[in-house]
This record gives C-alpha cells, sequence and structure tokens, in this order.
C-alpha cells in the first residue's frame, strides 16, 4: 500500500503548531513494520533547506513540475529528501512560498491574499507528482486540514472516485476552514458543480476544508471526544449538520507523540536526567528553572507551567484571571507563548505586579519548553476546546500533573483520580469543567493538594509516565482505516 501525506507544514522544518507534529510521527510510524508505504508532500518555504541541511537531509532530488491551477500557471519542481523510511517531498515555487513572514501570512495575525493559489497549487502537485514520491500511484491521499483540500477536488476530477485513490482528511482544528469568495472556483478551474451545500460552498463562500471532507472516502478527527464534539451547534463552526449527514465515515483517532525526541531519560535540553523509576533529576530541572526565571519556591510550593499560543481557544485570558489567586495558593506561574498583543501586554503587566509569583517569555523557545515541562510541577491547559492537545501528554511524558478542561482529546487523555473508583491509582491529572477562571482556579487548588501529599503526587506521576502516548497504537488504527478502504 502507498500512503501520500499532504499537509502545508512539518516538524521540525515548518512548524506553527501540533499539526507539524503529526505530520512528522504518523507517517514514520506507519513506516514501521505496518507493510505500507508512506510519503509527506509539503511546500518549500524560504527556511526550510538551511534546517534540512543542518539536520543531515540535504534536498538531493529535484524533479522539475509545470502547475497549472485554473488561470495561475507556475514553474515549480518537487525536492527530495529521506528521513528514517519516510521520503519528503517539497514543493519549490519561489513565487509562492519563497517569502519573508510566517508560513500563512506577513505576520502572526495576518494572512497572504494569495492562499487559496499557494495551497491550491500544493494539492495539483499532490495529483500530478504524487507517484514520485511513493513509486506509484497512490493508493491512499491523507490529507491533512483546509491546506490540502484542494488536492481531494484535483484528484476527483482526474480519477473516477470509484478507481482512483481513497481519499482520507484529517480535521486537526475545525475552526479553520479555507474559507474564500466564490470567484476563486474560476480563478482557480474548479468545476461550478461541486459548488452546492452538500460539497464546497460555504454561505456563498468556498471552503477549502468542506471540499476535503465532502470528497473523502473517510473522515478522522484528532480524538474521538472531539469527532462527537464536532457535531454539535457549539463545537461544529456551522458544519455540523454538513458533518452529520454529508459525510461518509467520521472516526476520532487521538494523536501521539515522538517519545524518543520527549523522554526526560535522554532529553539533551535538561540539566539533569530522570526516569519514571528515578524522580531525582527532576528536582534539579525544577530548581534550574526556577533560577532561569528568577522566582524562589520552597519545595512545598509547585510551579506551574503554561506553555501555549495566546489566543481565545487556549484559554489563557483564564490564566491571567486567577493570577490574584497564586499567593493563597502559595504557588508560582511561568508562561511561555505568544500571539494575542493584548494578551501578551496583559502578562507582562502582570508578571511586573506579581513579580514574585509569575514569570514570563513571549515567544517560542523550544528547548525551554522541554525545560519547563521537566522543571514544573503542574501544567495548567484550560483550552477551551481542544481537538487533541500535545501540551498534557508532555507534561504526563515528563512527570508534570496536568490540570486540563474536561473537554476535546482533554478529557480523553487524562484521567482525574476523582472520576470514578476504577481511576483509583489510575489518575494522570486534574480536568476542570466549564472553562472559567473559577473552574480553573478550583481545578488547580485540587492539584495543588495532590502535589503537597506525597504518595497521591508519586502515584499520579508514575501512572502519567507510564502513559502509552506513542504513534504506535494511532498508526495501527489508520493502517486499519486505509485497509477497509482499499479492500
Amino acid at each position: 500500500m502507498r500512503v501520500l501525506h499532504v499537509a502545508s507544514e512539518v516538524a521540525p522544518f515548518a512548524q506553527t503548531g501540533g499539526l507539524a507534529d503529526v505530520v512528522a510521527g504518523l507517517p514514520a510510524a506507519q513506516a514501521d513494520g505496518h507493510g505500507i508505504t508512506t510519503a509527506v508532500l509539503v511546500p518549500l518555504y524560504r527556511h526550510v533547506p538551511a534546517k534540512l541541511t543542518a539536520a543531515g537531509h540535504p534536498l538531493a532530488e529535484r524533479h522539475p513540475l509545470r502547475l497549472e491551477v485554473g488561470v495561475h500557471a507556475f514553474d515549480a519542481a518537487l525536492r527530495v529528501t529521506t528521513i528514517g523510511r519516510v521520503r519528503y517531498g517539497f514543493l519549490e515555487c519561489a513565487a509562492l512560498f519563497d517569502r519573508d513572514g510566517t508560513l500563512y501570512g506577513p505576520t502572526g495575525t495576518a494572512e497572504f491574499t494569495d492562499n487559496h493559489v499557494r495551497f491550491a497549487a500544493l494539492g495539483k502537485a499532490a495529483i500530478v507528482a504524487g507517484d514520485r514520491l511513493v513509486g506509484g500511484a497512490p493508493d491512499v491521499l491523507h490529507l491533512h486540514d483546509w491546506q490540502a483540500g484542494a488536492a481531494a477536488i484535483f484528484a476527483r476530477q482526474s480519477q473516477p472516485r470509484s478507481t482512483g485513490a481513497r481519499i482520507v482528511t484529517t480535521i486537526h482544528n475545525l475552526a479553520y476552514r479555507g474559507i474564500f469568495p466564490k470567484s476563486v472556483m474560476s480563478e482557480l478551474g474548479l468545476p461550478w458543480p461541486l459548488f452546492t451545500p452538500e460539497q464546497i460552498e460555504f454561505y456563498d463562500q468556498v471552503s477549502f476544508l468542506k471540499a476535503g471532507l465532502a470528497l473523502a472516502d473517510a473522515v478522522t478527527t484528532v480524538s474521538p471526544s472531539y469527532a462527537r464534539e464536532i457535531l454539535t451547534p457549539e463545537r461544529g463552526e456551522a458544519l455540523d449538520g454538513f458533518l452529520r449527514w454529508n459525510v461518509q465515515r467520521l472516526v476520532g483517532i487521538t494523536n501521539g507523540i515522538d517519545t524518543a525526541a520527549w523522554d526526560p531519560a535522554s532529553d539533551p535540553a535538561l540539566p539533569a536526567a530522570f526516569a519514571r523509576g528515578d524522580l531525582a533529576g527532576k528536582a534539579v530541572c525544577r530548581a534550574a528553572v526556577l533560577r532561569e526565571f528568577n522566582l524562589t519556591a520552597p519545595d512545598d510550593e509547585p510551579v506551574i507551567a503554561v506553555i501555549a499560543r495566546m489566543t481565545d481557544q487556549k484559554g489563557l485570558d483564564l490564566v491571567a484571571d486567577i493570577v490574584p489567586e497564586l499567593a493563597r495558593l502559595r504557588a508560582r506561574l511561568i508562561v511561555l507563548g505568544s500571539g494575542d498583543p493584548a494578551l501578551e501586554d496583559r502578562f507582562r503587566y502582570l508578571a511586573d505586579v506579581f513579580r514574585q509569583h509569575v514569570a514570563l517569555r513571549i515567544g517560542f523557545d523550544h528547548a525551554l519548553s522541554h525545560r519547563l515541562y521537566a522543571g514544573a510541577d503542574l501544567f495548567a491547559m484550560p483550552s477551551r476546546f481542544e481537538p487533541c492537545g500535545l501540551g498534557q501528554l508532555y507534561a504526563m511524558r515528563y512527570g508534570t500533573i496536568p490540570v486540563v478542561h474536561a473537554v476535546g482529546g482533554l478529557r480523553d487523555t487524562v484521567i482525574d483520580p476523582g472520576d470514578d473508583e476504577l481511576a483509583a491509582g489510575r489518575g494522570t491529572g486534574v480536568r476542570f469543567s466549564p472553562a472559567t477562571g473559577l473552574a480553573l482556579a478550583r481545578g488547580l487548588e485540587r492539584a495543588v493538594k495532590l502535589f503537597r501529599d506525597r504518595d497521591a503526587r508519586a502515584a499520579i506521576q508514575r501512572a502519567a509516565m507510564a502513559r502509552d502516548s506513542s504513534w504506535l497504537a494511532a498508526a495501527q488504527q489508520y493502517v486499519q482505516l486505509y485497509r477497509s478502504l482499499t479492500a
């Protein structure tokens, strides 16, 4: 079986969020021991070649392409390298991807006005050049989020649905639907018969994500709970009715993480190693983090870490709301993130006024995030919605107790020791609801009590660190889905 993954980013070479981690981890896990050939197609952004070379994976092959996308035509090339057992194709097209700014816009809050053209070209490249990556016509096109949605349209144009590649579309975050004016139908040469509410039309506009969903043989989300939540008006982003009636098959499969890269026993970013059976090094990591952020805390006063984009979804405003509670809880808070300028300014103010209890780093630092996961005692993740979430998985891997809003993948992956008798001895964190500052404060208060009970803390840490968060189970479920579609 030949499987081609199409996405807009892949870790660690081009990344804005968890999507990139999935596109790096899932194909690699599928290629190991499942008897399939996997490849990944992503854009070649300006900074990617240098990162590939530094990582020891230079782009050795170059296959010229002529991409015709409606009224547009581009001289492009497929640049190829192999990492492990996975072939990576990077779509080289200077006119579309060799730009300053972020992957999707000139700044973190603005988008390029031609994103519909950029990612339609990525979709066309998947159809005309995908066979060069997997050694023949792909049996499965696995499309990730809206940026890959156009590939489904071009695939159905070029191949009969009955005999062409099976299409699997994964929703990583339904809030991002790739919506553009309907004029792009003519501009990109898309067939107007698809412009219906049952297919790609979205309130008299075009949604690339909806195209990927409507034309897929199966749709997956990144956790079972999120698969149920998006069928409701509250979380369906105006697509819940369409998902209930017009999607052939909807499956929730929980994400994994790279357990080799996220391993406290061998993590080069940490000042001391530790493991489930010997947590002595975690105390060293805690002391180092406190020094790094110029904070002090006795052993019985927990360090709470927050690592997230400063957006409404991630609920960092709720974290800001409970800062005055830190003195009562006798806790320290360290925040790493960036995003909404107003939230950034709010945390700057809080870090100044409550400097004995709050520390802040605006931006994202990969090595620092590793040190925080290892050095913190508690990890707060109050997302208003969370398709899967990776932060809580990293925290558990590092013996840091997660405190999460009971929603989506957070509900599926964190076991609260107070849920039921069966959870006794299996609890891995604290869940709270609803997504309010009061509920978060109560959740943190419960977590602080667990932290101060050494036996309870040790039991939760052992259970959390024993959780299998690898890609093995998810890869197996995806392969089973592929086989059911291609049988």
